[in-house]
């Protein structure tokens, strides 16, 4: 529809929504404040990153950051960035199809028209256990080849209109006494690991600073302090710009090696947890439970403020584990960076941070300024915020904190949205 209703913020007691005619403030259209008309999207961004100053610069104890594929989509230009769940069917076809050989209905399964790569790898290891009494070796290589072509779809060089840089130094800029940003990510790419060498950050990743960077978990725990200053002021001095990077579905560089678990540049096996049902299964492996257990942890907090970025909440391990801090945690703040290509924030995709079933659009027809209150009590969780942006644009409006920040490089860097 021409004239339908986006979505761009969506908390309790504010929620921002526009059409071609007008901006929209809790149900209530926006009424002009100046001589010249603004545009409803113009109204409705302001609002938006009126926001951004209120919530993000309020002092959180700890901050932890989960991402997902749609950081790797603002990997700059078509040519550089992370591909969609179409892309990557695309990019991976040959492979694909390659198993019609074997499976002969392949292309007439509800997955394979939906272009759903995971649930294609999960009717694939399946097949492969119904069927097969012995091992075939030519499946075997179709899988492998499919995975490995996965592998390599991952395989991104930074870009320099990429906003992973700013966002790391906007993201870390708080007291260094305070505890550790703690990036976790479901990507396999090194995105973030080539940001923060050129941003020159320290990453406690969970492996040795030995060589070679052999993994355990009782690294998460190390920290780095200036010893000079601690002498003086007979009090640890936590350096800046470390932040933690935990990746809970493993890496391009990451490799298994006599029962170690080391960081290699170019692993002939990379140590990742490729998108199948199984993958549930694989996260009770190391390294990966490591990761996913601290990742539980940190939701359990006090004053905890979780953004997650990208994520589209597929992964129900984790999506419960976010449901469980909603739910159990007062001091818990969640804000969502949510974006598709319907300009609108997807509340179907989001409906377990909402209070009930009914829709917005349905609760807008029970909208009357008398029971305001009532309404917004039945949209979204206390303590859920959800935001329409891309990742560039949501570093673009997170504020700066000038108080703790050691590096304004970034400022001039402009991420394009």
């Amino acid at each position: 529809m021409e004239n339908e209703k986006k979505y761009i913020l969506i908390r309790r007691q504010k929620i921002v929504s526009f059409d071609t005619e007008n901006c929209y403030l809790n149900f209530s259209i926006c009424p002009n404040d100046d001589k010249v008309k603004t545009p409803p999207i113009e109204k409705a961004l302001k609002l938006k990153k009126e926001l951004y100053s209120d919530l993000f610069k309020k002092h959180y104890k700890h901050i932890v950051v989960l991402t997902s594929a749609g950081t790797s989509l603002d990997n700059g230009d078509e040519a550089t960035r992370g591909k969609t769940r179409e892309g990557l069917w695309a990019f991976c076809e040959a492979e694909i199809n390659a198993f019609e050989k074997t499976i002969h209905d392949l292309n007439q399964k509800e997955f394979y028209k939906s272009k759903n790569i995971e649930e294609l790898l999960s009717y694939i290891i399946l097949f492969k256990k119904v069927n097969m009494q012995v091992e075939d070796d030519d499946f075997n290589q179709m899988i492998k080849s499919l995975e490995q072509k996965i592998a390599e779809a991952c395989k991104l060089t930074l870009d320099s209109k990429a906003p992973h840089k700013a966002f790391l130094n906007k993201i870390t800029a708080r007291k260094p006494s305070d505890s550790r940003v703690q990036l976790f990510t479901t990507n396999y790419d090194t995105l973030f690991e080539q940001a923060a060498n050129k941003a020159g950050f320290v990453v406690i990743d969970g492996f040795s600073f030995t060589q070679p960077r052999e993994f355990s978990g009782r690294y998460f725990d190390f920290d780095i302090v200036n010893r000079e200053t601690t002498r003086l002021k007979q009090e640890d001095s936590f350096i800046k710009k470390v932040f933690h990077l935990l990746k809970l579905h493993g890496s391009l560089n990451w490799e298994k090696s006599d029962n170690r678990i080391i960081q290699k540049d170019k692993p002939e096996k990379p140590l990742i947890i490729y998108p199948a049902s199984e993958k549930y299964e694989s996260s009770y492996e190391q390294p990966y439970f490591e990761m996913m257990s601290r990742f539980q942890q940190s939701m359990r907090n006090d004053n905890v403020l979780l953004i997650v970025i990208g994520f589209g909440f597929q992964d129900k391990h984790i999506q419960n584990v976010i449901i469980e801090a909603v739910e159990q945690n007062p001091s818990f703040q969640l804000v969502i960076v949510n974006y598709n290509n319907t300009g609108t924030i997807d509340m179907q995709l989001l409906a377990p941070f909402f209070d009930n079933n009914e829709d917005l659009e349905t609760l807008e027809m029970l909208y009357d300024e008398n029971e305001s209150k009532e309404i917004f009590s039945k949209t979204i969780k206390q303590n859920v915020t959800i935001l329409f942006d891309t990742f560039g644009q949501f570093t673009d409006n997170y504020p700066d904190n000038q108080t703790y920040s050691e590096n304004r490089e970034y400022e001039n860097e402009s991420v394009q949205s």
